[in-house]
């Protein structure tokens, strides 16, 4: 049991290295071809396993094809584009906390869409993280906020934890049909194929990209590890703690991303991030609670 609580703290550390990695990455202002490398070489890792273990086959009707395409629209068109957007922006310490908001929304859309029932102090948990997130995007100045509204970079993450919460919601009935490394594999297909075209827009840029040596290895990191590695033991978690256990290790995202911007770009949270992002942390583990 030890090792899958290991697996799902690593899978924390990983899911969090994206936010400096791409912060870091944002110099080149290419997102639409980071989003679509880190998908091709996720949709390879997952797929080789998936077919090792047998389940990668599987019969792809008309609806299920469109409901794959849907779901590369919102979990890499929508989130993956739109975070990298976002990091040209604001730091990476800022985005990972907005991101972090995620799992309570789930919460609230699941509600919303398939009036699942939730129960009063998710509810509390749910509108704590809202106040976190608003307390991060407002850098604790509301009024300011109502005056000049809010930074470029922050309402890309907005938009970007839309995407996903999207994604979350609407995979569950391809989720309740087909093995999670299956969907999760041609998820990333669709979402790769969907993003390439637009990385002939810019071709220098992402040839820049591409010439320096440490960005391929970057890129394959984020695919295999991040991307791949990631969702396996979120995924085989879920099945051996169950899902609100699991889900706890989500929690550790936002904290880890925040950490992490520090020690590897230097950044410095102000004191609206850091009571920012304990709301959404305190709020994420009431809102989970079973």
């Amino acid at each position: 049991m030890l090792n899958i609580h290991l697996k799902l703290t690593t899978m924390g550390l990983l899911w969090a290295s994206s936010y400096p990695l791409g912060r870091y990455l944002s110099v080149y202002e290419v997102p639409q071809a980071i989003t679509a490398c880190r998908a091709i070489v996720a949709f390879i890792f997952l797929a080789s396993v998936a077919h090792y273990r047998g389940q990668l086959a599987i019969k792809i009707n008309r609806e299920v094809f469109w409901h794959f395409i849907l779901l590369g629209v919102c979990g890499f068109c929508i989130h993956n584009f739109f975070m990298f957007k976002a990091l040209e922006y604001t730091e990476a310490g800022t985005g990972a906390v907005i991101n972090g908001v995620i799992p309570a929304l789930v919460v609230l859309a699941d509600y919303l869409v398939f009036r699942r029932t939730v129960s009063r102090i998710s509810l509390y948990g749910i509108t704590l993280s809202l106040l976190g997130t608003g307390l991060v995007v407002t850098h604790g100045d509301f009024m300011g906020f109502l005056e000049n509204g809010m930074g470029v970079g922050e309402g890309l993450f907005l938009v970007a934890i839309t995407g996903w919460t999207a994604y979350t919601v609407l995979s569950r009935p391809l989720l309740a049909n087909y093995p999670a490394i299956t969907v999760t594999a041609y998820t990333c297909l669709s979402g790769g194929m969907l993003m390439l075209p637009f990385v002939f827009f810019d071709l220098p840029a992402t040839k820049a990209l591409l010439a320096d040596p440490k960005i391929p290895i970057i890129l394959l990191s984020q695919g295999v590890l991040t991307m791949g590695l990631g969702f396996l033991w979120y995924y085989e978690g879920i099945k051996r703690l169950g899902t609100a256990k699991a889900s706890m290790y989500l929690n550790l995202v936002p904290v880890l991303g925040v950490a992490l911007a520090a020690v590897t770009l230097g950044e410095r949270p102000d004191l609206s991030l850091l009571i920012g992002g304990a709301l959404v942390v305190g709020g994420l583990l009431l809102a989970n609670r079973t």
